[in-house]
């Protein structure tokens, strides 16, 4: 079979938008997003430095290889990204959103989350995350759960000495 070969790269980009040019635009996200966060942080203080000057020395430069990396990608924008996998994105995204909320609790205005704890977040996380799987099975995650949760508990709680909550809804702490 001289005459067929497979072609393996991806299909040009629509618009431009290859993955050289994306990952320059995700860079510069994540740069404006940390200088964001962090403006409120004290550069410098009468005693030196303030807590506020890694992150924003760290944002300027992401910014700065986002940039760069946007300019070189004029040339050759990179092959597309193909499809997007959003089935299984967003349970992991969910997962972390999940987790973030209710270890500690969180108000968004009229909503009020109370904090949880590890016990529960860690969990509801690693359920929500593991939807993700095409093959998850419910029972494998449950179980899975539970010993990671243990672990994460015992590492974070009492190895490592963190005051993360543990299940302030029950023990208290």
């Amino acid at each position: 079979m001289t005459g067929s070969q497979t072609n393996t790269q991806a299909a040009p980009s629509n618009g431009g938008l290859g993955r050289e040019r994306i990952a320059g635009i995700v860079l510069i996200g994540f740069g404006g997003l940390g200088l964001w966060a962090g403006y409120d942080l004290p550069f410098m203080t009468s005693d030196g430095v303030g807590s506020g000057l890694l992150p924003r020395l760290l944002s300027f430069v992401i910014l700065g290889l986002g940039i760069l990396q946007l300019l070189l990608s004029r040339k050759d924008p990179g092959p597309s990204t193909g499809r997007w996998a959003i089935r299984e994105t967003i349970p992991v995204i969910l997962g972390v959103v999940l987790f973030a909320v209710t270890v500690r609790g969180h108000h968004l205005g009229p909503i009020s989350i109370p904090s949880l704890g590890l016990s529960v977040a860690c969990p509801l996380a690693i359920v929500a995350s593991g939807l993700a799987a095409r093959d998850a099975r419910l029972g494998e995650l449950l179980i899975f759960a539970v010993v990671l949760t243990a672990f994460c508990i015992g590492l974070f709680r009492y190895a490592l000495g963190l005051s993360v909550p543990v299940a302030p809804w029950f023990l208290g702490y």
